[in-house]
C-alpha cells in the first residue's frame, strides 16, 4: 500500500468522515489561506454538500445573497474540528516510513485472527494444567489461545507488531530454558516471579483468570483477592467518564493512548494489550447486567 493509503486508513480509524472533510478543505484551499473567514465559509458550504451528519452549522449560516456565511461560534467550533483531522494528518506524513509502517501494521492487526474473540484462552482447561511449555506460556501471557496462536500461525504476519512481539517473548523465554533459568514445563505458580527476571510485561487478567481461581490462594499463599472485578468496573468508570473510552466500538485508540500517556508520565509503562484487554474484560462481565445506565446502556436501535 502506499503512503498515503496507510496514512489514510489511519486517519479514518480516529475520523470515519476523514474523507469527506479532506475533500471540503482541498476545495477551499483554492479560496485563500487556511482558516480565514473565507477559507471556513468555503470549507462549511462543501462538507454540508456532503453529508448532514459530518458537519452543520448551529446557526442560520446563510447570507443575504444565499452563500454561506458563519456565526463566530460556527466558525471557530469547524475550525476545531478541521484542525485536529489536519494536524493529525501533518503528524502522519512527518513519521519515518518504518514507524508509519508500524502503525498502520497496528491498524491491521485489529481486524486480523488473533485479535478476535475467538482466539481467546479457555482459562477453565488451561488453570487446570500445573505446567505450560514456552510457547502455551507467551500465548497465555498475551490473553491468546495456544492452540489458534502460535508460532506457525503467525509466521505469515512477518511485519505484524503482535506477531513480532509473540517471537520477541518466546525467543527470551527459550533463552532462559536453555541456559537453565527456567525448566522446560513452566510451572504456573512461579510464572509471575519468572516474568519479574525477564523484564516481561504481567498481565492482570493472566493473573485473576489462570493464577488466581476462586477461592484458592495467591502467590506467597496470601488469599485470593476477592474485589478484583469491583475495581475492574471503577477503571471501566473512570475510562469511560476521564478519556472518552466507549465499551460498545472496538476501535477505542485515542482513548487508549490517553491512558498510556498518563501512566507514562508518572513512569508507569503499560502495554497498550494489556490495558484494552483488561478494559475489554471488564466490559464483558458487566454488559449484559441488568439495570445499567448512561453510557453503560447499550443504545435502541431506530427499529426498537
Amino acid at each position: 500500500m502506499s503512503t498515503n493509503g496507510k496514512i489514510m486508513a489511519l486517519l479514518e480509524r480516529q475520523f470515519p468522515d476523514q474523507e469527506a472533510i479532506l475533500w471540503a478543505v482541498d476545495i477551499a484551499d483554492n479560496s485563500g489561506p487556511r482558516f480565514t473567514e473565507d477559507w471556513l465559509n468555503t470549507a462549511a458550504e462543501n462538507l454540508s454538500c456532503v453529508s448532514e451528519t459530518v458537519w452543520q452549522a448551529s446557526d442560520d449560516s446563510e447570507g443575504p445573497n444565499g452563500e454561506t456565511k458563519l456565526s463566530q461560534a460556527d466558525a471557530e467550533r469547524l475550525k476545531r474540528t478541521l484542525e485536529l483531522l489536519l494536524n493529525e494528518e501533518q503528524r502522519l506524513r512527518s513519521l519515518r516510513p518504518s514507524r508509519l509502517d508500524n502503525l498502520h501494521e497496528s491498524l491491521l492487526d485489529e481486524g486480523r485472527f488473533f485479535s478476535q474473540k475467538a482466539a481467546r484462552p479457555d482459562y477453565a482447561h488451561w488453570s487446570r494444567l500445573p505446567k505450560w511449555t514456552a510457547a502455551e506460556t507467551v500465548a497465555l501471557l498475551l490473553d491468546k489461545d495456544p492452540h489458534s496462536v502460535n508460532a506457525r500461525s503467525l509466521k505469515p504476519f512477518r511485519k505484524s507488531p503482535f506477531a513480532k512481539n509473540f517471537r520477541r517473548l518466546l525467543s527470551i523465554v527459550n533463552r532462559a530454558i536453555e541456559l537453565g533459568e527456567i525448566p522446560k514445563g513452566i510451572e504456573r505458580d512461579k510464572l509471575k516471579a519468572l516474568c519479574s527476571r525477564m523484564t516481561i510485561d504481567f498481565p492482570s487478567t493472566f493473573e485473576n483468570e489462570l493464577l488466581l481461581p476462586e477461592g484458592g490462594e495467591g502467590l506467597g499463599g496470601r488469599p485470593a483477592p476477592r474485589d478484583k472485578p469491583t475495581l475492574d468496573r471503577m477503571i471501566l468508570v473512570m475510562a469511560v467518564k476521564h478519556y472518552g473510552y466507549d465499551p460498545h466500538v472496538l476501535k477505542n485508540g485515542r482513548a487508549l493512548k490517553s491512558i498510556l500517556a498518563d501512566l507514562a508520565a508518572v513512569g508507569l509503562e503499560i502495554s497498550p494489550s494489556s490495558v484494552r484487554n483488561n478494559l475489554r474484560d471488564a466490559w464483558n462481565r458487566i454488559k449484559l447486567q441488568p439495570g445499567l445506565k448512561g453510557v453503560f446502556k447499550k443504545p435502541i436501535s431506530p427499529a426498537a
